[in-house]
């Protein structure tokens, strides 16, 4: 009789394991969530303070591009594009009247574009070059002014201040939000693009406020609005911001994440391997670069 519960026993044993690896296996279904607790985030172009013919054209750019819908195209194509490099789509999207490459003959003026190419459609590697929806607005910026562009691919906190020390034309185009701590070294272009921010994890777990990050592992990229807010967010004051009530009454907002453990990555594509790796237990960021980013991974 022993030896009959012994043997029950290990086959218990044997399957539960190979159930145990057959899960830690399996592809763990991730999901973006708006986070209810911020603000919508607005985007602009960092422009090297007293640059004001610079800072002219990439407004010209950019205003008319808003109106039109152009811009809106763009993020369209991109989107679709960034699929495509990422093997999701079979075929490459088509740019219909977009103009998708720039010549800019024998000018040799340069306007150095800072950015940092893991944030698709805004900017990302396709056939060895950087391209997106940041590059088609400073291409075209230079190709009005009679210029061309030099693209530097650095890392994403160190943006604003390469922008500020540069010894020429310089800009930073990387889904940049406008902050006040930005603009104290850069000039802003008007707004071309508005996002909310989001928090990636685990499809059965599905955190949908910043406060739900609490006591949590959360991956950001460094020097991102995510990074900064969640930083805030895990101290005594908080991450505050000022919204107005139903009466259009101003109104302070506190959001706390208390004791959320912050790891900071280069890229987001870092951030995203650990989370499905289980290392972290969520992400912090832009809302169409995580849909982008989780289309391509799926």
């Amino acid at each position: 009789m022993k030896k009959i519960l012994s043997f029950a026993l290990v086959l218990v044993m044997i399957f539960t394991l190979v159930g145990a690896l057959a899960s830690c296996g399996g592809k763990v279904e991730l999901v973006s969530v708006d986070a209810t607790d911020l603000l919508q985030e607005d985007f602009g172009i960092a422009v090297k303070k007293n640059s004001p013919e610079l800072l002219a054209a990439v407004n010209a750019v950019v205003d008319a591009w808003v109106a039109d819908g152009t811009m809106q195209k763009y993020v369209d194509y991109y989107t679709d594009l960034a699929k495509y490099a990422e093997g999701e789509a079979a075929s490459a999207p088509n740019a219909g009247d977009l103009k998708t490459s720039w010549d800019f003959g024998t000018a040799t003026d340069v306007i150095t574009v800072y950015t940092e190419s893991g944030f698709a459609p805004f900017e990302f590697i396709h056939d060895g070059a950087v391209v997106g929806v940041d590059i088609a607005i400073m291409s075209q910026v230079a190709l009005n002014m009679g210029k061309k562009i030099e693209i530097k691919d650095i890392a994403f906190d160190t943006i604003p201040t390469s922008v500020k020390s540069a010894t020429g034309l310089a800009v930073g185009a990387a889904g940049m939000t406008i902050t006040d701590d930005r603009r104290e070294e850069v000039d802003f272009s008007s707004i071309y693009f508005s996002s909310t921010l989001v928090i990636v994890s685990a499809k059965d777990v599905a955190y949908d406020s910043v406060a739900d990050l609490a006591g949590l592992k959360v991956g950001v990229q460094e020097g991102t609005s995510g990074d900064l807010i969640i930083s805030a967010a895990k101290s005594e004051a908080g991450h505050k911001y000022e919204t107005e009530n139903d009466a259009g009454e101003p109104v302070e907002v506190v959001v706390k994440a208390a004791g959320a453990d912050v790891k900071q990555y280069k890229q987001y594509a870092l951030a995203l391997a650990d989370l499905k790796a289980g290392r972290i237990d969520a992400i912090l960021m832009d809302k169409l670069p995580a849909q982008t980013m989780l289309a391509a991974d799926k």
